[in-house]
């Protein structure tokens, strides 16, 4: 099904998680503004009759300004967390920057949480869409992912790999004298409480720092998360390939077309696995990847790598067996750990079901359980989810 975020997606920037008031010494490199990016104010000499004596600040009109930064940071932010780093020379020397953990008064506290960030966390940031929303206001909303950087490479990430995931927007305040940016307010999707200190901010950053649900090292279909709150997220999936094959489940009375996807499906598994082992046309053995997919159309999907798109799939050898594109869409999806037993499952589904219609979600045909790890996994460690397509359309903001 078609995603409709309806938003303009642009890589970019902000930092929603900070270190709490402390400010450091800031490398030469970010703390040294660059000049001349196209958009940007620069000084201009005056000139007199003796040569030129002094330099102004050229303001444009407050339209033109505030177009010329929408500009400035949608190409900005996609050096936020890189070498490059972001152009200091358009804030203020005192920028108010707040999320719900941290808080910061100058440019130099600001630039100094952006570089904890990336040392120690390796972030990506995602720009959704950003508009001006009142006078010298703007407002963007964004997606930033991030890892433990110091456990790359170690035996730890073997055991301890969480990804934090934050969606939400920043208020941008500009200051009419010289047309810089002097606020930087982020409120996160997930939580009510967005004053510093938030309590509620800062568990919410605990429980993903201490989720030890994880997936296996295998390929997965990729996915954007376009917001994320407590109890689910909202994700926009390209299409991926997909090998599938009837459970061995019969449908449910009362409910003709609909199975339980946690219901028995040994022989499907053992067939798909059969398929990706070698007992194709081909005899081709094809990488394992994650997650395991059943539906409530009695349908078990094992993923097939992308790699497959310009090749072409294998041929099964099974007649039961068949190959398909997945169309993708825009999915609400909650997570839970443990053997995902058939009355966890319908409990999960109809809980999410419930938050729909709770925020206003349509939900579309079917859904979908997918089960990341294989049965020998502890259950605490398994990582389960539930996913239901939604229809009718998501806005951002």
């Amino acid at each position: 099904m078609p995603a409709s975020a309806g938003s303009p997606k642009v890589a970019s920037r902000h930092a929603p998680l900070g270190l709490g008031r402390r400010a450091a010494a800031l490398p030469r490199r970010i703390a040294r503004p660059r000049r001349g990016r196209e958009g940007i104010p620069r000084p201009r000499p005056v000139v007199s009759a003796d040569g030129p004596v002094a330099e102004e600040t050229s303001v444009p009109g407050p339209e033109q300004l505030m177009q010329e930064t929408i500009s400035f940071l949608k190409e900005d932010l996609t050096h936020l967390f890189d070498e490059q780093g972001i152009d200091a020379s358009r804030y203020d020397e005192v920028v108010e920057f707040r999320d719900p953990i941290s808080s910061y008064n100058s440019i130099r506290g600001y630039l100094f949480n952006i570089q904890f960030l990336r040392r120690v966390f390796s972030p990506t940031f995602e720009l959704h869409d950003i508009r001006q929303t009142g006078d010298f206001e703007i407002t963007s909303r964004w997606t930033m992912t991030m890892e433990v950087a110091p456990t790359k490479g170690t035996i730890l990430r073997q055991l301890w790999d969480p990804k934090l995931v934050f969606t939400g927007v920043s208020i941008y305040g500009l200051n009419p004298s010289n047309g810089k940016i002097n606020k930087h307010l982020d409120l996160w999707d997930a939580i009510d409480q967005q004053e510093f200190f938030s309590v509620e901010g800062f568990a919410h950053v605990l429980r993903q720092v201490f989720n030890l649900t994880r997936a296996p090292d295998l390929e997965t279909p990729e996915f954007k998360v376009l917001k994320k709150k407590q109890a689910y997220e909202i994700r926009e999936y390209p299409s991926f390939l997909v090998a599938e094959t009837s459970m061995d489940v019969a449908k449910a009375p009362g409910a003709e077309g609909s199975v339980n996807p946690a219901g028995a499906g040994n022989n499907a598994f053992n067939k798909l696995a059969g398929y990706i082992f070698g007992k194709n046309e081909q005899e081709e053995k094809m990488a394992m990847t994650t997650p395991v997919l059943t539906t409530n159309t009695g349908r078990m999907q094992f993923v097939v790598g992308q790699k497959y798109k310009e090749a072409g799939m294998p041929t099964p050898s099974d007649k039961e067996v068949a190959t398909k594109e997945a169309a993708g869409g825009l999915y609400i999806v909650s997570s839970f750990n443990g053997p995902a037993l058939e009355d966890q499952v319908e409990r999960e589904f109809r809980n999410l079901k419930s938050i729909m219609y709770r925020d206003g979600l349509v939900a579309g045909e079917g859904w979908v359980l997918a089960r990341y790890n294989d049965p020998f996994t502890n259950p605490l460690l398994r990582r389960n989810e539930v996913l239901i397509p939604v229809a009718g359309g998501f806005s951002l903001w």
